[in-house]
């Protein structure tokens, strides 16, 4: 079947504007149901499924001993937090447990609240970390299936499907976000939403109200996994349907009044769902105003090009420049497709142009790349000349988006363009991935096929190559103090304060994790988050402490980095002593756990010696001052 014939197999009605790229499909595509290949879904989820339990090895699914240091400890503490605050009729979006006594933004957070509903069995059984664990081996699974079943859905065969699928879902965006953040790589609904809204506005389905249902309840599931991706994908899809309205305008009436009762309803329920948190977020508990920590962070013109460490096959000069790009934050930089994928999408687009399917993902490719590259174009990391998103980013909800991360849509409108290539190659040819074990098709078995297969294949050979992830991730033992996970912990008091020794903070996570192993059982003063700044704006660095010689001391002590708040590092014991107990009573801390975790351990198991005297019990290496208040009287007569 020649391109015209593509473009031509099944003619729209006249003004039938946005069902053109659904119309312009072949006989196998969204028109028709495509016929079930069970064998060949469930060869595809198992693969992805291997796929996922390589990349996190030697951790399996519910592993509760190793870990990920890093951004997934928040996200840790956030498992642990929704169904301790759900059980306690406690606020799953605002919290004084972390960051005591002014709290932290949870709803400006990535809590998840969703995943850590749907783990909750898990997380009380076992622990966060065992839910952990178990999300980062479902985001790679799920993410690849979603997309494999939403392209089967549009028509295409399953290994075009599967192809499709495996790029999006192992994607370098894919690869770099599983290192540090399940809440941006947990993204099965993303291919989901779009197929909700090709339903209702482009195919036209006769069932508005449930695509409507469906469209809203997934957007409503997204916002509460990350609404950074709900954000997004919300504008992609508004994008891609803007796209379509402008290339054949004279549809856009009739898709309107099809999908608007279905809209209605999908807004309606979407808008009453996120109306509490996105109060939380713009008046709540230490709500930050301006653009967030992740703002900011763009893709670079080379980004495409140059892979970078998460890579396995890249020779070293080409990760020496990939690794600088996006201000060095290789894991971000997930913009990466390599030289041979964009050679073969080059060579698709160009040789099967007429196709819409191919066409308009080629397009939305290139816009949503455009915008991760955010309001400049840079270049090897040198900004250069304005780009839309300069004024584009300063609307209201797009100021929190870190615009590399829209890298996301670009791997999925790729992986369309080539599994519909794929599908286009294998007209005629039935192949699947439960039937290439029965040999070549014939098309195939000519002398002047192999003259086209073979350069092909090796290109196909390149291209996975040099997106291969360089798995697994590195994972660690968890290292909690076997105090914490002991009955001996019992003895703090239920939702008291707990001073923690290294202090809790964005240079030293690790108290937080301990404080989501117990169960949430006290309140931690100091932890990581993003909280609000003096100027109103986001900080990762908590609010300052009196008398702040205090937390100058423990945190610089612990961590050997500059002071915070940043000042002299106190040098007369007697004072820091008493401005100890001044910090201590003033905060009405209950407990204190020292742990040689630190930098400077013993430094800090002096100052509170001298504040205290000797500690009231001691597990293992775990020092621990119970009662502080009734110490601190006692200090004082």
């Amino acid at each position: 079947m020649t391109d015209a014939d593509h473009a031509t197999a099944m003619p729209p009605a006249p003004g039938d504007a946005l069902a053109h790229v659904d119309r312009d499909a072949s006989p196998t595509d969204v028109g028709r149901r495509p016929t079930q290949r069970p064998r060949a879904a469930t060869a595809a989820i198992i693969l992805y499924a291997v796929g996922a339990f390589i990349a996190n090895w030697p951790a399996w699914p519910g592993d509760p001993n190793l870990f990920r240091q890093g951004d997934l400890t928040f996200m840790v503490w956030g498992l642990s937090w929704t169904p301790h605050a759900i059980l306690h009729g406690q606020n799953i979006f605002q919290s004084n447990w972390l960051n005591y006594p002014y709290g932290i933004n949870l709803a400006q957070n990535t809590t998840m609240p969703l995943l850590g509903i749907l783990t909750a069995p898990l997380t009380l059984a076992v622990s966060p970390v065992a839910s952990l664990n178990l999300l980062l081996w479902l985001a790679l699974v799920l993410s690849p299936t979603s997309m494999y079943f939403v392209l089967r859905a549009c028509g295409m065969r399953p290994l075009a499907a599967f192809v499709g699928g495996a790029l999006y879902g192992f994607s370098p965006y894919m690869a770099g976000q599983g290192l540090d953040h399940l809440v941006i790589n947990f993204v099965p609904l993303p291919p989901l939403i779009f197929l909700c809204a090709y339903r209702l506005f482009v195919q036209r389905d006769r069932r508005p109200l449930r695509w409507g249902l469906a469209l809203g309840a997934l957007a409503v599931a997204q916002f509460f996994i990350s609404a950074e991706i709900c954000i997004t994908t919300l504008l992609t899809t508004g994008i891609a349907l803007v796209v379509l309205a402008v290339a054949r305008p004279r549809g856009v009436p009739t898709a309107l009044r099809h999908g608007l009762k279905g809209l209605l309803l999908a807004v309606a329920l979407f808008g009453t769902a996120i109306a509490y948190p996105f109060w939380v977020v713009t008046f709540g508990l230490e709500h930050a105003t301006g653009r967030s920590l992740g703002g900011g962070l763009s893709s670079d013109l080379l980004s495409p090009v140059f892979p970078t460490s998460l890579q396995r096959f890249a020779p070293a000069s080409m990760l020496s420049i990939g690794n600088k790009l996006v201000l060095g934050d290789f894991p971000e930089n997930g913009g990466y497709l390599g030289i041979p994928l964009l050679i073969a999408l080059a060579w698709i687009v160009i040789r099967h142009w007429r196709d819409r399917w191919i066409r308009f993902s080629f397009v939305m490719m290139i816009v949503m790349f455009i915008l991760s590259l955010g309001p400049y174009l840079t270049i090897d990391g040198h900004a250069t000349v304005y780009l839309p998103g300069y004024l584009f980013y300063e609307l209201p909800l797009l100021k929190n988006v870190a615009e590399v991360r829209l890298s996301l849509y670009v791997a999925c409108f790729a992986a369309i363009i080539l599994a519909r290539w794929i599908d286009i190659s294998l007209k005629g040819a039935p192949i699947s991935l439960s039937t290439l074990s029965d040999g070549f098709p014939v098309a195939w078995q000519d002398h002047r096929s192999w003259l086209r297969v073979v350069p092909g294949g090796v290109l196909a050979i390149a291209s996975v190559l040099a997106l291969i992830p360089s798995w697994p991730y590195p994972n660690g033992a968890i290292a909690v103090p076997a105090y914490f996970t002991s009955t001996a912990v019992q003895r703090i008091p239920v939702g008291s304060v707990v001073l923690l020794s290294p202090y809790p903070s964005v240079a030293e996570v690790q108290p937080q994790l301990w404080q989501a192993i117990a169960r949430m059982r006290f309140r931690i003063i100091g932890g990581y988050g993003i909280y609000v700044a003096p100027g109103g704006g986001s900080d990762p660095y908590p609010a300052v402490l009196q008398p702040s010689d205090v937390e100058t001391y423990l945190w610089t002590n612990a961590t050997d980095s500059p002071p915070y708040p940043d000042s002299v590092l106190p040098a007369d014991n007697a004072r820091l002593a008493a401005d100890l107990r001044t910090f201590l009573k003033r905060y009405d801390v209950g407990t204190i756990v020292y742990t040689p975790n630190a930098t400077h351990p013993q430094e800090i198991f002096d100052l509170f010696r001298n504040a205290l005297g000797p500690p009231t019990a001691i597990s293992g290496s775990v020092a621990i001052w119970y009662q502080v208040q009734r110490l601190l009287a006692t200090a004082r007569s």
